[in-house]
């Protein structure tokens, strides 16, 4: 029983655990992970035996895991030649570059949160962290998300539900753009408009 418990004990894997952090937050499957965590630590090369091996997969699921990340681009092949002989190997770069880039996004969005509890003066609930990144993976601006808070306060109601519908009304009926159209063509108007021939005489 002991020398069973140690094989579970050894550490035959290391995971950065910046990639641990950022994980949960991208598409991708325990199997596909499993299969990053091989390329990354055993080999960058797509061994079949080795991969069922260490992984315990089948070689369906080798062949349908590996065309995921493909499919994905979590992973590219990169053919290299070497004494004559043509080697393929796997890259990691897009998966990396997937992180860097989730990682940049939680940067940038960290702003808008900040503005959010300082307008309603209270710390955001996790409901509330949920919601205004629904907003922006919708592809809702965050100068959008800024009007309608601005909106809200100024109505004097501090609910993300009507918040929520303003963006739903504005995104429906186009009332966003059509105000910023309009208040661009009265600053237009008033700039050509001549205000001496307008005198009382």
């Amino acid at each position: 029983m002991s020398d069973l418990r140690k094989i579970f004990e050894s550490k035959d894997f290391v995971i950065n655990s910046n990639i641990i952090k950022c994980i949960s937050n991208i598409d991708i499957t325990l199997d596909e992970f499993l299969l990053l965590l091989y390329f990354i630590n055993v080999s960058c090369y797509l061994n079949t035996e080795d991969i069922k091996s260490k992984l315990g997969f089948s070689d369906e699921k080798v062949f349908n895991t590996f065309n995921s990340l493909l499919n994905k681009k979590y992973i590219e092949m990169q053919v290299l030649h070497k004494n004559s002989e043509v080697i393929e190997t796997v890259k990691l770069d897009p998966f990396y570059d997937r992180l860097a880039l989730n990682k940049e996004t939680e940067k940038d969005n960290s702003d808008i949160f900040a503005i959010f509890e300082s307008e309603l003066g209270r710390v955001l609930s996790s409901f509330e962290y949920e919601m205004i990144n629904k907003w922006i993976d919708s592809g809702v601006s965050e100068d959008t998300i800024k009007s309608a808070l601005k909106e809200a306060i100024l109505n004097n109601v501090r609910s993300f539900k009507y918040i929520d519908k303003i963006i739903y009304d504005w995104n429906k009926k186009g009332i966003k753009k059509r105000v910023e159209k309009e208040e661009k063509n009265d600053t237009e108007i008033l700039d050509s408009y001549d205000w001496w021939l307008d005198s009382d005489e």
